[in-house]
């Protein structure tokens, strides 16, 4: 984990200093650069590296520019002197929260771009990306109200020091959703609780599910206080009521 502290602390400035919220971009420009310093880190470890620290990155974008922006529209109602009765309009709230939103994201790309404003590393998961990095020990078929599934106790984890075994306390919700028909994916995570002296393994589950097609079309209806939205073809009608303001 100190290793993968140490690459993810020299990621993750360039790729918020160059914004790159791609994983293949951060890839295909960093990889080389911890593979060559940690050549006997498994390579699956560096793939995860990438996908945590763009991850990081858009998060922190993604956040502070929701910051900036309620502040900025919070600035630009008094200026324009609004009201409460004024703000109901939903043409006038989505207007000024469009302008705020631009203005804030230029605002958090100049900070990002000039190293003002970096993600901060203040917990780290170790992302396992796929079973060439972990792998199920004992596993053994199971089944839980008809779904066949996949049980195990006990994994082992490749670090540059060979593979590293792990028992596991499973939770009572990885039994629930074992028990509605999900199913384990390659994907998993690790962290440390150092408080805890303990190693957290994160499982990824999936389901596979149906999408219900109606046999007949359905036209969607959004109503509102002041307005009523439906599709018409491939435009959208709004009939504004102004039921809101009448009261």
């Amino acid at each position: 984990m100190n290793i993968y502290s140490r690459m993810l602390g020299d990621v993750l400035p360039h790729a918020s200093r160059n914004i790159i919220e791609s994983y293949y971009r951060l890839k295909n420009g960093r990889y080389r650069e911890p593979r060559n310093i940690y050549p006997d880190i498994p390579s699956h470890y560096i793939h995860g590296l990438c996908q945590d620290a763009v991850e990081r990155v858009s998060s922190l974008r993604r956040n502070k520019a929701r910051q900036y922006a309620e502040e900025i529209f919070d600035e630009l109602v008094k200026y324009l002197g609004l009201g409460k009765r004024d703000l109901r309009g939903r043409r006038i709230r989505r207007y000024l929260w469009r302008r705020s939103w631009e203005i804030a994201r230029h605002q958090v790309d100049l900070e990002m771009s000039d190293g003002i404003l970096v993600p901060r590393i203040n917990s780290v998961s170790l992302w396992l990306v796929d079973d060439h990095v972990w792998k199920p020990i004992d596993a053994t078929k199971i089944n839980i109200n008809g779904f066949e599934n996949i049980f195990f106790t006990s994994v082992a984890i490749n670090t540059h020091r060979g593979w590293v075994y792990l028992d596991l306390e499973p939770s009572k919700e990885f039994y629930k959703l074992l028990a509605r028909g999900f199913k384990l994916t390659s994907h998993a995570k690790i962290k440390l609780d150092r408080r805890g002296r303990r190693v957290i393994f994160h499982l990824s589950l999936g389901k596979e599910v149906e999408i219900y097609r109606p046999e007949k079309a359905v036209k969607p209806v959004d109503v509102n206080e002041n307005s009523v939205t439906t599709l018409y073809g491939a435009f959208s009608v709004i009939l504004e009521t102004d039921l809101a303001r009448q009261h």
